[in-house]
């Protein structure tokens, strides 16, 4: 496939609109011959494309159909809200619709033979287009798209086939490109910064909420561009809730509080969660339970290596968590990948045996324990996934910090 994309006909470039017409024409429809595209290609988007083109011809399909924004992103670099993309074997076709139609010029990818395409109509503007017309199967991501969305689809597609590939992309956007780490990277460093901040900002008497707001400002302020998720802050009792939204709650002296979030840089995220005891030093039992989480969590992390086994991971955390008498109070899986979405495959956890851990993905590695009425500890830090080892991206403090 050549790696060139059709330069703009003059002519094209000052083509108006066609004007509906009750028969055959809808509104918004044009088709728009693709621009220079203006952002770097990394070399890993070219892999990406080989290994999706491989792995439909096991699937015996001339094409995909990707609907799900994040893959469309991982494939183009279009981070609007709107895109559909047909991959094909000899061309690429990117829809959006007029909204777009400016940003597309300076951010998709210089993909091979790609083509773009404006419409606010898809499936009309795609069988008017006849780019699917040589096209006996094409795939679609069956676990993106609803019944009946597949449905209609099907139907609108005769006598094409529309097959479900339920994930197929997906296992090639684990492993980032160099690019894509490094705004991994660049929000995990926020992500740590503000940790150290809060840390002389968070005394008793603040809420948790208080502290939820004080997190996502000083993020933007040292360049995050959002919150990769909504940010959990849980004090006291409230920790033994694993995903405690904050609330109005006030902090009180002695309080263990628990803050997990993170933020992106270009989409990308970060996610981590850091424990600390507010207002006087932690009893002699909340320091040997995070001893031992953060023991968990490093043993994990250093058993990291390019193809490990998610489930076995899960076990050498389990294992310390268990031997401790608190692996009941440990519901949850022990990490997961993280990308354009704060959480992605692979899945690290006790559930799965099939969640085999790439080279160059990024991973959380976060365990805990939620004792009711008392309160919740979690350590979680990201690590890029190399074959000399895992490199920490973020890194938790060794003791549990007391902040008085």
């Amino acid at each position: 496939m050549s790696k060139s994309t059709t330069k703009v006909k003059a002519k094209e470039q000052t083509k108006a609109p066609v004007q509906p017409t009750p028969k055959t024409k809808r509104p918004y429809h044009r088709h728009i011959i693709e621009e220079e595209a203006k952002s770097i290609y990394p070399e890993k988007i070219d892999l990406r494309l080989k290994q999706i083109l491989f792995a439909l011809e096991a699937e015996k399909a001339q094409g995909i159909y990707v609907s799900y924004l994040p893959n469309i992103h991982y494939l183009t670099n279009f981070s609007g809200s709107s895109a559909h993309l047909f991959i094909l074997q000899d061309e690429i076709h990117f829809i959006t619709d007029d909204r777009y139609e400016e940003q597309i010029k300076h951010e998709l990818y210089a993909l091979p033979n790609l083509k773009t395409h404006i419409t606010r109509d898809l499936w009309n503007y795609v069988i008017e287009a006849g780019f699917l017309n040589k096209v006996d199967t094409i795939a679609f991501e069956a676990d993106r798209l609803s019944y009946y969305e597949s449905v209609e689809t099907r139907n609108k597609l005769r006598p094409v086939k529309f097959k479900p590939t339920p994930a197929l992309v997906e296992p090639f956007t684990q492993s980032k490109s160099p690019e894509e780490i490094a705004y991994i990277r660049k929000a995990c460093e926020i992500s740590e910064a503000v940790f150290k901040e809060i840390l002389e900002f968070i005394k008793p008497g603040m809420s948790e909420h208080d502290v939820a707001v004080e997190i996502a400002y000083r993020g933007r302020l040292l360049g995050a561009e959002d919150d990769a998720f909504e940010i959990i802050v849980t004090s006291g009792e409230r920790g033994a809730l694993v995903h405690g939204a904050p609330t109005n709650k006030r902090i009180r002296k002695g309080d263990i509080v628990l803050m997990d979030y993170g933020f992106k840089v270009h989409g990308f995220c970060s996610d981590i969660t850091r424990t600390i005891c507010v207002g006087d030093k932690p009893t002699k039992y909340q320091k040997t339970v995070y001893a031992m989480l953060r023991n968990a969590e490093v043993k994990a992390i250093n058993s990291i290596l390019p193809a490990v086994n998610g489930k076995y991971l899960d076990m050498v955390a389990r294992k310390i968590i268990n031997e401790a008498g608190l692996g009941a109070y440990f519901q949850h899986s022990l990490g997961h990948g993280i990308g354009l979405a704060e959480h992605e495959n692979p899945v690290i956890t006790f559930r799965q045996d099939d969640q085999i851990v790439p080279e160059d993905s990024v991973i959380a590695i976060e365990p805990g324990v939620y004792l009711p009425d008392k309160f919740g500890m979690r350590v979680e830090d990201d690590v890029l996934v190399t074959a000399n080892g895992p490199v920490w991206l973020t890194n938790a403090p060794d003791e549990l910090l007391s902040v008085l």
